[in-house]
């Protein structure tokens, strides 16, 4: 008997394990419920905490495969935990923890949702995959569907950093190109994988099963310091990053592993940050950016056009965590990228700094309690979007 089943995010409606996407009832996206009963116990969780296990599948009774099943898997997950020295003001013994997720084996947070849902996709016999990407998601995809063997069709827009498009064709993916941003190349992508009978791996929350896997950056965080952070900082397009990583921390809440949640802060850039506005403006429900999508943070960059819903969903997560959301400017997004970069040695993804930046603005409007401990996710590498950090800044005076 199976430890877990779909259910939809908005009505409650119940599935079986199957390939499915959104509720047939209200076509609400979905999520993942668990026998918590069963399988989540203080004692589970004691337990891997003091084992030597570095990769995701160590938490797979928490993740959505059949046990009896094969994982797919490159090693991602165990990623770092760097303090930084150089980039709060150390006044009032507040700290800055970097979670490494560029270190993972495509130099991106992807790897933990990809890995799991190319393994959902194996185990539900389909030989074919399909996604919309910015780049970290196609790559990603890319990289996991060649280690399983499956077909990959990738739809990009035409903002897709060179870099990225390459691994992806590297890998042996199909690359399309769609005109226009990624809310154009998702509604591509949602067609082509009806069309085709293919996984559709877009990484919003179209997949129910690729968004468990972000649940493993918490647990990991959890066992690394010794305790819950008091702020978590993401980067945010669709967010279910973040929307994962708080669901991690309240299931070891749940099982008596952890007495309290961290407080949740999404970082768009100012150029696409739907969800900020919504945060700020004390709307309930999300509205597509209306402008157009400017920012040399391509990861971030969705402007929820037919989706925002998905906004809607990680707002929710945001105020239930009495967290905030926030957008940074790009100027600001070159100047950290430079300082992390010199200062602590980090080179990290554009969209990533994002969460950096963010950090030290939180610090210097009194947002961060005395004390508070802080992780930032650094969700890409730099070395993935080094053509357009030059682009920006060439010809400019740091």
């Amino acid at each position: 008997m199976s430890t877990f089943r779909p259910v939809c995010w908005y009505c409650g409606e119940s599935y079986e394990i199957e390939p499915i996407y959104t509720c047939r009832r209200c076509k609400g996206t979905l999520e993942i419920h668990y026998d918590y009963e069963q399988i989540c116990s203080k004692a589970y969780f004691t337990r891997l905490a003091a084992s030597s296990g570095s990769e995701i599948w160590r938490f797979r009774e928490l993740l959505p495969i059949l046990p009896e099943g094969r994982t797919i898997s490159l090693g991602e997950g165990g990623t770092p935990l760097i303090r930084t020295n150089n980039i709060l003001n150390i006044a009032n013994n507040q700290s800055l923890h970097l979670k490494m997720e560029s270190i993972n084996p495509t130099l991106a947070f992807k790897d933990r949702p990809l890995a799991v849902a190319i393994t959902a996709a194996a185990q539900f016999g389909l030989n074919e995959v399909v996604c919309a990407s910015t780049g970290n998601t196609g790559v990603a995809a890319a990289a996991y569907a060649a280690r399983a063997g499956l077909r990959c069709t990738i739809y990009v827009p035409e903002s897709t950093p060179e870099e990225k498009r390459s691994a992806m064709e590297q890998y042996g993916a199909v690359l399309h190109t769609v005109e226009g941003h990624y809310s154009d190349a998702y509604r591509v992508a949602e067609e082509m994988a009806v069309a085709r009978q293919a996984f559709n791996l877009t990484s919003t929350y179209m997949n129910p099963y690729a968004v468990e896997g972000n649940k493993t950056v918490a647990y990991e965080l959890a066992f690394q310091l010794g305790k819950v952070p008091d702020w978590i900082i993401v980067p945010i397009g669709a967010g279910p990053l973040l929307s994962g990583i708080y669901k991690g921390f309240k299931e070891m809440k749940l099982a008596g592993f952890t007495d309290k949640l961290p407080r949740m802060a999404g970082v768009q850039a100012e150029g696409c940050a739907p969800i900020v506005k919504a945060f700020h403006d004390g709307e309930a429900d999300v509205q597509p950016w209306s402008g157009p999508a400017q920012t040399i943070a391509s990861g971030i960059a969705d402007p929820l056009l037919t989706y925002p819903a998905d906004g809607t969903r990680t707002l929710s997560v945001i105020r239930e965590s009495e967290g905030i959301a926030l957008a940074i400017a790009d100027a600001e997004l070159i100047r950290y990228r430079r300082l992390l970069a010199e200062r602590e040695g980090v080179l990290a993804e554009l969209s990533s700094v994002t969460a950096v930046a963010a950090a030290a603005h939180m610090q210097q409007t009194g947002l961060l309690e005395q004390n508070a401990t802080v992780v930032s996710i650094v969700t890409g590498h730099g070395l993935k979007d080094m053509s357009a950090a030059i682009n920006h800044t060439k010809g400019s005076v740091l």
